[in-house]
């Protein structure tokens, strides 16, 4: 009697153990591929959302690749511009610096004065990051982050770890979303670069400020639709687009740096007199 008892014990032991570990190991397994689905969904967005980056990187790219080797450039020398300082109007200048003879450190030094704009744009870029994002994934993102990648993630949508309107400030950037949005851009950026290395024996120089002028299209199809409805989106652009204008013929490029400097004063201005109006009606 004992005998079957223990017998009936472990039996239901047996089964009871392996029902919860079926069941946990099925939760697990559930819980991976929502987590899995998540990420392929984020990731498609940002591939959506770089698109119109893709669209503006090509024709300026590839006028890149015809200015290097229309200025006597080796093939190599310009694809590694290209590929390694992709930093917009920094590549352009280093490039016109290389075939003028000037010397590494002064253009090392310029180069570095016109791209301390990403200072800024890295200090508002990071804070939306996810903190679980590892050292090198963060490498990859600063290393490819422009300012039109900047421009299109701050930009609130569903989908990209961001629940509401209101909470898009707290919901951080996911690895997932900015691989997608960041991968495309610097692809194209190769690609364009190479055919216009390519074909540059082939295209009119004619035609090169009329390509050139993409990124300036794209940045202001970025920027237009936040200034709908915003006073304080409104006041930053103008301040910053008003004293660039103004500072360009005394400071040259350095003048990007001051109004980037004047347009946050004005933008945390109005944000503090937004929130003690706030805290007064309150």
């Amino acid at each position: 009697m004992r005998k079957k008892l223990v017998w009936y014990i472990r039996t239901n032991v047996v089964i009871f153990t392996g029902t919860v570990s079926k069941y946990a190991l099925s939760s697990n397994n559930d819980k991976g591929e929502k987590l899995m689905n998540d990420q392929k969904v984020m990731f498609r967005t940002g591939l959506k959302d770089a698109i119109a980056i893709v669209a503006g990187f090509i024709p300026a790219c590839f006028t890149f690749g015809l200015v290097g080797k229309g200025l006597g450039l080796g093939s190599l020398e310009v694809f590694l511009l290209s590929a390694l300082v992709f930093a917009g109007a920094s590549q352009f200048i280093g490039v016109k610096m290389l075939a003028a003879g000037a010397a590494a450190p002064v253009i090392l030094l310029l180069t570095l004065i016109i791209n301390l704009r990403y200072l800024f744009i890295s200090l508002s870029f990071g804070g939306q990051l996810n903190r679980n994002i590892s050292v090198l994934a963060r490498t990859w993102i600063g290393f490819s982050l422009t300012e039109e990648v900047y421009a299109v993630s701050m930009i609130p949508r569903e989908g990209v770890n961001r629940k509401t309107e209101n909470e898009k400030m707290n919901q951080p950037l996911g690895l997932p979303y900015l691989l997608g949005l960041q991968i495309p851009p610097y692809v194209a950026n190769l690609i364009a670069t190479a055919s216009g290395i390519t074909l540059a024996s082939y295209i009119p120089a004619l035609y090169l400020p009329a390509l050139n002028t993409s990124l300036y299209a794209l940045l202001i199809a970025l920027v237009v639709p936040q200034l709908k409805g915003s006073l304080r989106n409104m006041a930053i652009c103008i301040s910053a687009a008003g004293s660039s204008w103004l500072l360009n013929p005394l400071l040259g490029n350095s003048s990007i740096l001051i109004a980037m400097l004047i347009g946050m004063a004005v933008g945390s201005l109005i944000k503090g007199q937004v929130k003690a109006e706030k805290g007064v009606s309150v």
